[in-house]
């Protein structure tokens, strides 16, 4: 088989990642990739459980490709923003996340990580990672980029990306830098609406572009474009993905990336609150992106956002030329990685792939060096405490960290089902208690409940808040504290042994 050869309804099912349904292989799934010929297929969380599991679901998947659907082996792609196992129920590595990442400044460790995420990956049958993030985290207010951003210094956003892009890529894993132009500096979550850049050319090349560049000179193969409005740059206010001068006159010609361009989830309300996913699709492609995040939830839905593309063709509104661009980007990856007929391979499932001894190392010296003391807090200020005037409160989500301080010590523990609900327990504790919170969160907190928060903290005779959350939250509070950045496993048993050791 060569490029030559495929037809139209071939060529368009390629520039498609659809999402799978289920954790084996359903038939809305198996059709999407026999009967639409899809060039892709998306595992959401729902369909990753374990690691055996997804070898089995990419197996089958690659198998259906190649024998009943388009005879071309599939790009299947993955979140894997912070390692395998931050989406898996367990099996796999789950690393911080980036802004820990980033608060470690450790080049180094970031790029094992990017190197064990893709042997993890490989050996499941995921060829093809939506990260890393490389947008520039400079907004308080950033209701959904949070943790996943590095952090707020261009710089150090680049230095850290373009490591773990190497990681990646180094070892046979397609890595994608997101989400262009950049989502930090926006207070709108483009899953709800579709937030707005509003700045000019020079700012944009000076910051949120700052990091692309450099994932491209890395030799990133990929970016996602997102559904983010730059006025400055197309007055019509399209989402960046939909936007012929962001997704061809930038990112294409300017920037002069040869790589795939891939659509964040065209479902999101960015782009649904203007288009049908149908219209999406045309459009984005009428602007220059390669592969088209349909992520559908039927298998009807997703066979008319094809034909929607298809009779686009035949009208002429589409020109078959640019499908053809995008068609001869994929057939080259999928070269280079050893995605087409005659060089693909299907890895027999090897449980010693995944968490050995060596990759929870290199995660737990990211957590050690990511863990940042607030307010003077000293290492083993925990380790001698009298149990019988302390208490331990946190809440379900960090019981692994409660665990390790209680494990040996009878202290007292309570225990929250959701941090908010931490502040009724404080309210109820006398004063003479001495605290030890623990709270976790994946994006900031309001500053009704931080302000609650602190003027409960100052109520005990002494406190310590370990935070596996966002720095803003800890912004003015008198207590001792140590910041831990989000809720994986290697952060709780840092600050545990932060405290302890």
């Amino acid at each position: 088989m060569n490029l030559a050869e495929l037809d139209l309804r071939t060529k368009v099912g390629q520039l498609f990642a659809f999402s799978a349904f289920h954790p084996t292989l359903d038939e809305e799934t198996r059709r999407m990739v026999v009967e639409l010929k899809a060039g892709g297929i998306f595992l959401p969380t729902g369909s990753l459980q374990v690691p055996e599991q997804v070898h089995r679901l990419t197996t089958l998947l690659q198998s259906a490709a190649l024998a009943e659907g388009s005879g071309i082996p599939l790009f299947i792609s993955a979140d894997f923003v912070a390692g395998a196992g931050c989406k898996l129920r367990s099996g796999a590595v789950h690393f911080p996340k980036n802004r820990a990442i980033g608060a470690g400044e450790d080049e180094q460790l970031a790029y094992e990580s990017g190197r064990i995420t893709a042997k993890e990956s490989l050996a499941m049958g995921v060829n093809f990672n939506y990260s890393p993030v490389v947008d520039i985290n400079n907004n308080p207010l950033n209701p959904v980029i949070g943790m996943h951003s590095f952090g707020e210094d261009r710089e150090l956003v680049s230095r850290m990306g373009s490591a773990i892009i190497r990681g990646y890529q180094e070892h046979g894993m397609i890595a994608t830098a997101k989400h262009f132009p950049g989502h930090g500096d926006t207070s709108v979550d483009s899953h709800e609406d579709l937030p707005v850049l509003p700045f000019d050319l020079e700012r944009l090349e000076a910051f949120e572009l700052y990091p692309f560049r450099q994932a491209i000179e890395a030799g990133v193969d990929a970016v996602m474009v997102g559904h983010i409005a730059v006025p400055s740059l197309d007055s019509t206010m399209k989402p960046a993905s939909l936007s012929h001068e962001l997704v061809t006159k930038l990112l294409r010609q300017k920037m002069k990336f040869e790589g795939l361009i891939v659509t964040d989830g065209l479902s999101m309300k960015g782009v649904m609150n203007q288009y049908s996913m149908e219209e999406a699709c045309v459009l984005s492609l009428q602007a220059g992106t390669d592969i088209l995040l349909a992520t559908t939830s039927c298998y009807e839905d997703s066979a008319s956002v094809l034909e929607a593309v298809i009779k686009a063709v035949e009208s002429g509104r589409l020109n078959e030329a640019r499908i053809n661009e995008s068609v001869s980007r994929i057939w080259a990856m999928k070269k280079k990685y050893g995605l087409l007929p005659d060089n693909f391979t299907t890895i027999p499932y090897a449980p010693g792939s995944f968490n050995q001894p060596s990759s929870v190392t290199v995660a737990a010296e990211l957590a050690g060096k990511a863990i940042t003391p607030v307010n003077g807090l000293n290492k083993r200020a925990f380790k001698d405490i009298d149990v019988n005037k302390w208490m331990i409160v946190h809440d379900g989500g960090v019981a692994q960290f409660a665990q390790e301080i209680r494990n040996g010590r009878a202290i007292r523990q309570q225990q929250a089902e959701s941090y908010e609900e931490v502040l009724c327990i404080l309210k109820e504790l006398p004063t003479d208690v001495c605290v030890l919170i623990a709270l976790s969160h994946n994006k900031r907190m309001s500053t009704a409940f931080t302000g609650q928060l602190h003027t409960q903290l100052a109520r005990f005779a002494d406190a310590i808040w370990i935070h596996f959350g966002s720095a803003y939250d800890m912004e003015g509070v008198s207590c001792r504290g140590l910041l831990a950045y989000d809720r994986a496993p290697s952060l709780q048993l840092a600050a545990a042994q932060y405290l302890l050791e």
